[in-house]
């Protein structure tokens, strides 16, 4: 919406000095960068999420991993060389970016990991699709689909660093039907696995899909050098 010229509403105004103060203000504003960008050069992989949006860190999460108890977690989490956990929200825990339980802001996990021997040969697309939920199996009626499951989109990519899938699928979870965009991708060498998820309710993508769909356009995976 245009606004009314604020000389013809105030004639009377002392516009002149305060000019310098309103140039000054909008300088800084413009050198205000819009984005954070976040990744690891080690490993090749690298995104952004909008500027201020609340930060986890990859210590917060390593240390929160740290207190399972099980074994394989334990094993896994030996593997990881990176994970890092972004929110519009003002503020979440580690163990919250871990769960899947549906929020009301948007969630940004990105976590990159080595393979172990035994996962290298194993490694396939759909195993990728089935990192968070038994997706193929959803599909194939092999299990039964009790979660409302819905694949909403199913697209093979191609990285400089690897290959792998997007998807876009939702479910519910305690009541609260949940949306999640995840892209998953092996690197050439089928050494590492990066996985980039956002994920919220149902209702809060579907408000903030533009925004999402530019944070998951972000993602790129250039591999290790």
């Amino acid at each position: 919406m245009r606004r009314k010229p604020i000389f013809g509403l105030f004639p009377k105004f002392p516009i002149l000095p305060l000019l310098p103060l309103v140039v000054g203000a909008l300088l800084l504003s413009s050198c205000t960068p819009s984005k954070q960008y976040a990744g690891s050069k080690n490993d090749g992989a690298f995104f952004s999420v909008p500027n201020g949006w609340t930060k986890v860190s990859n210590s917060e999460l390593n240390k929160e991993e740290a207190k399972s108890t099980n074994q394989d977690d334990l094993d896994r989490l030996s593997m990881v060389t990176y994970q890092e956990g972004f929110t519009s929200a003002a503020k979440i825990t580690p163990r919250e970016v871990f769960l899947l339980n549906p929020t009301n802001h948007p969630v940004v996990f990105a976590r990159i990991r080595d393979l172990f021997p035994e996962e290298r040969n194993a490694i396939s697309l759909n195993s990728l699709r089935n990192i968070i939920l038994p997706i193929t199996s959803f599909l194939d009626g092999s299990k039964e689909n009790d979660r409302n499951f819905q694949l909403l989109d199913d697209q093979e990519i191609a990285e400089k660093g690897g290959k792998g899938v997007n998807l876009v699928f939702s479910f519910d979870y305690d009541g609260i039907n949940e949306t999640i965009n995840q892209s998953a991708i092996y690197s050439n060498d089928q050494n590492k696995i990066y996985l980039f998820i956002v994920r919220c309710s149902s209702e809060c993508y579907n408000k903030n899909q533009k925004q999402i769909d530019e944070i998951v356009r972000s993602f790129t995976v250039r591999g290790v050098r």
